[in-house]
């Protein structure tokens, strides 16, 4: 009777837990949805304005725009965000992410780290990497606002000449659902950056920018490293929920598959225990007649 009652206290642990998988794979799938209707918000004004800034930095001759967002990097220290979350349970999502900001930084003889999310920043400390900046809570209620005030901590390093280049890595999540962690610049911006653009502007004369195009550029570009922020927060965030909704689902079949071989074990153990009993019975009523 023993091994009987922990086995039964084993499958009603197991019940709960698949309780627990079950609802955060529905709550995952729900934040998963939303993220990707996020992302298709941003996207239309976040190709405007790259549309734009391809127009400008393709058309215009290049003694009119000299702007420091444009300009070649040099050989000073880089900037790297690393986007992770705030929780676990999303399967490799975390340490992907931290493995390719690791990979990037072995090649820097120093650089400065932004870590979003703590998981990672805990497992970059892990590694004995302490982040300059950090942010809390990002993925879990992405925003403009969030999404602006990083775009100014970049800008801010990059305008004082802090460094000559950031990098942002990521998982992006594309429309197959793949998720891929990713490294990619986004300042200086290059001409390069936008081949996969065409031009807005369809006319043979150069069109006016005013009060100038060096006035405009500088306007345009935190707009678009905020559009950038927030769809990268988007396409993190979806990407989390989508490693956290394979994950509890994994985890969901795997309770599913322990409860079947604990119910089997349970249901075996109970019958040894009837047999024995009718057994035990028998023996008694042969003895007593016998005697």
């Amino acid at each position: 009777m023993g091994n009987l009652s922990e086995l039964k206290n084993r499958l009603h642990a197991i019940k709960q837990t698949r309780q627990i998988t079950g609802a955060m794979y529905l709550l995952s799938t729900s934040r998963m949805k939303k993220a990707i209707q996020n992302v298709n918000y941003n996207i239309d004004y976040l190709h405007k304005l790259r549309s734009t800034i391809n127009d400008i930095i393709s058309t215009v001759k290049y003694n009119e725009l000299t702007n420091r967002f444009i300009e070649m990097p040099g050989e000073g220290v880089n900037l790297y965000v690393s986007i992770t979350s705030d929780k676990g349970l999303c399967g490799s999502y975390n340490s992907d992410i931290v493995n390719k900001t690791y990979e990037e930084l072995r090649h820097e003889d120093d650089y400065i780290l932004l870590s979003i999310g703590s998981v990672g920043t805990e497992m970059f400390e892990n590694l004995g990497i302490l982040p300059d900046y950090s942010w809390c809570d990002v993925l879990l209620r992405p925003s403009v606002s969030l999404a602006s005030s990083i775009a100014e901590t970049i800008i801010e390093l990059y305008t004082e000449h802090e460094i000559d280049e950031a990098y942002i890595v990521y998982s992006e999540y594309n429309k197959n659902g793949n998720i891929v962690p990713v490294c990619k610049r986004v300042l200086p911006l290059l001409r390069r950056d936008f081949l996969d653009i065409e031009p807005v502007s369809k006319y043979d004369v150069l069109p006016i920018y005013e009060p100038s195009i060096n006035e405009v550029f500088e306007k345009i570009v935190p707009s678009y490293l905020t559009s950038y922020m927030y769809d990268v927060f988007m396409q993190s965030a979806a990407a989390e929920n989508s490693s956290r909704m394979k994950a509890m689902q994994n985890a969901t079949e795997n309770a599913d598959k322990m409860i079947d071989e604990l119910s089997a074990k349970i249901n075996a153990e109970r019958q040894l225990a009837i047999t024995n009993e009718i057994l035990e019975i028998s023996a008694a009523t042969n003895i007593k007649g016998a005697v």
